[in-house]
């Protein structure tokens, strides 16, 4: 489902989802004003999309309670998933069901966006009948997701040529063991089972080319030595060479399949990573724009120390993630993992808070007590007295 609710290129997920995970219809973002305004530049507008303008993970929107009252809710990243039957036949779910979709004008570019969504994924439905969800897909054959083509829902339930079948070339590849969606232990499908890739020759040119493979966007580089953990089956392939512009890795020089001689020490992994250096999210806030500043470095996401620290830095982080206000330092909630930055000294008129002056990554003397929290808002703020009751963060009791 990751690749339903990816976030693109441009920083926050960009696709055509519109409905929460309880199947509620998102209302048209034009309906709130003061968002757009407090999220320009994150694909708000008039309608009714889901995005994370706020940097979260998951896509979110808001929707009408029976009651009349407005509220929010992460959307739906199973709407769009694919899968295959047992006559290999396309089913899509799409608004809370599984249904086929029309083989009319289906093309190669529709079955391979299908291909790649599927990415070795298969499972067979049961014997029940489905409903028509789509009469034509019409992808370009880039596209991450089915849902992310300009398709056309089906208004009749009868197709003249059945339903759309796909039957995808190449073995299967998937990554797993990674803290994020985008990196991960490269593992390959053959024969009835998944296996590892050996890391001996193993570089960024076939990482690029496993991460083409995935429809995954970003930047793309090679682990070695089980980074993302030791697998468990078969070691299937060994000295992959690729050029770098093969559109799988079945394409790319390669040993004979399971002809090796490595130990799972040695599985290959592959990040193909979307952030940058320097991107900055907050995180642990009762809503949007408030929370713990984290920051992106090597892999990882990391705090910042708040020795130094003062409201000019909120003012830049702030205009980072795209507020235009008066913002305001204010404390944090405890947190575990890297504490990334720290003696962060700005002036205010930075555009990024790498701009400013800081430590060198990973150098402090802070314990997570010290993380620093920002609230932003296109508005003026009142000040904060710094009490745990001013705190950004839905903190535990």
């Amino acid at each position: 489902w990751h690749l339903v609710c990816a976030v693109g290129a441009l920083g926050y997920y960009n696709g055509s989802l519109a409905v929460t995970e309880a199947g509620a219809e998102c209302l048209n973002w034009a309906e709130f004003p003061d968002y757009v305004q407090q999220y320009p530049d994150r694909g708000l507008g008039d309608h009714n999309y889901c995005r994370n303008p706020d940097g979260g993970t998951t896509p979110w929107c808001f929707y009408r309670l029976v009651s009349g009252a407005i509220a929010w809710a992460n959307c739906d990243c199973n709407q769009g998933a694919v899968r295959l039957a047992e006559d290999s036949s396309v089913e899509l779910y799409f608004s809370g069901l599984w249904g086929t979709i029309c083989a009319d004008h289906w093309t190669d570019w529709d079955a391979s966006v299908v291909c790649r969504q599927l990415a070795g994924k298969k499972s067979h439905p049961g014997p029940w009948p489905v409903p028509l969800h789509l009469q034509s897909a019409n992808c370009h054959g880039d596209e991450e997701a089915l849902l992310l083509c300009g398709y056309q829902e089906a208004v009749s339930g009868a197709c003249n040529q059945g339903s759309a079948v796909v039957t995808c070339v190449g073995a299967p590849l998937r990554i797993v063991g990674g803290k994020e969606s985008f990196e991960g232990r490269v593992e390959v499908y053959h024969d009835g089972k998944w296996g590892t890739i050996c890391d001996d020759q193993w570089d960024d040119r076939d990482a690029e080319v496993v991460c083409r493979q995935l429809g995954l966007s970003g930047t793309p580089k090679a682990l070695s030595w089980a980074h993302y953990g030791q697998g468990s089956g078969p070691i299937l392939l060994d000295e992959v060479q690729c050029s770098g512009n093969e559109l799988s890795l079945d394409q790319c020089k390669k040993s004979d399949w399971g002809q090796q001689n490595c130990d799972h020490i040695e599985d290959a992994g592959v990040s193909c990573d979307p952030f940058t250096e320097g991107t900055v999210r907050l995180a642990g806030g009762r809503s949007p724009g408030e929370g713990r500043v984290e920051v992106y470095y090597n892999g990882d996401w990391g705090t910042v120390c708040d020795d130094g620290w003062t409201d000019l830095g909120a003012q830049v982080v702030c205009r980072q993630l795209g507020f235009r206000g008066k913002n305001k330092s204010v404390i944090s909630c405890l947190s575990q993992g890297f504490i990334l930055l720290d003696d962060v000294a700005c002036v205010g008129t930075e555009l990024s808070l790498l701009d400013c002056p800081h430590s060198n990554w990973g150098q402090h003397d802070c314990s997570h007590a010290e993380d620093l929290g920002v609230r932003c808002s296109p508005e003026s703020n009142t000040v904060m007295d710094g009490s745990l009751g001013n705190s950004p963060c839905s903190c535990p009791e």
